[in-house]
């Protein structure tokens, strides 16, 4: 199982770029905070592989059983961040890192059909039927942006950027399994034994992405943000008797989102 959390090493680096633009926010720089409204494509993918090296007394030699499933979800998301922008021109180029928290709405569903019949008729245990639901229970990063003030007819100024940096989504993945006699799989209208497993792995993603800001008075403005946060996943084993199941739990998405901030 792979360790995602943020290290001490970044943030130490955090705080020192921090420090460093703080220093430098007094001469030319701002402050700012806000928050934001987003609508977001959450993909997740759940995989699980069983490979099979002697098991005699069920007639399975050798074979190698898998199973996938995939959803998806659309939710709504309020975020909200703190930063520091500091133009290197007076009106041109620019250059920001900002902090952000996320509270989202998603919960994605799934079902892994089932595979993994031995000759004898049983079931692979790590490889029933079973429901799968993941949410979100905590979303942060930390984005660097840099743009620059460009001016229309003279008339209108505004600022598209690029954004780049890391995300940290911890994530509750549940799945529910039903068994029933030594079989494993229940019958029409047989009552089985449900049993709930629960993992809250950390996933570490890439972002980047577009933006346009828009000063709508003189200490706020209104901007627009379109971000893609790259694949990662976790992985673990499952292991019953003779059969060990590689599992691997991954998610990336797409995010649009509108945000206002007070620069200070």
């Amino acid at each position: 199982m792979k360790n995602h959390s943020f290290t001490p090493q970044l943030q130490l680096t955090i705080g020192v770029l921090l420090f460093v633009l703080a220093s430098a926010a007094s001469a030319e720089g701002m402050f700012y905070f806000g928050s934001g409204i987003g609508l977001e494509n959450f993909k997740a993918r759940y995989d699980k592989r069983a490979d099979v090296d002697l098991f005699p007394t069920l007639s399975l030699s050798d074979l190698v059983f898998s199973d996938r499933d995939g959803g998806d979800g659309t939710p709504y998301s309020l975020n909200a961040f703190t930063g520091i922008r500091i133009g290197l021109h007076k009106k041109g180029l620019w250059f920001g890192v900002q902090t952000e928290t996320v509270l989202k709405s998603d919960v994605v569903e799934g079902r892994l059909a089932g595979v993994g019949k031995t000759i004898s008729g049983y079931e692979i245990s790590n490889l029933l039927e079973q429901n799968w639901t993941l949410r979100t229970d905590r979303d942060r990063s930390l984005v660097a942006r840099v743009g620059t003030v460009v001016s229309f007819l003279g008339l209108l100024d505004f600022s598209p950027y690029v954004i780049a940096g890391l995300r940290e989504v911890e994530v509750a993945f549940e799945r529910t399994i039903e068994i029933c006699g030594s079989k494993l799989v229940c019958k029409p209208g047989e009552q089985g034994t449900t049993t709930t497993e629960r993992r809250t792995p950390s996933l570490r993603q890439m972002i980047v992405g577009l933006g346009i800001e828009k000063f709508i008075g003189e200490k706020t403005s209104i901007s627009f943000e379109a971000r893609y946060s790259s694949e990662d996943d976790e992985s673990w084993d499952e292991s019953t008797n003779d059969i060990t199941t590689p599992s691997s739990l991954s998610t990336d998405s797409y995010d649009v989102s509108l945000r206002f901030s007070i620069y200070l």
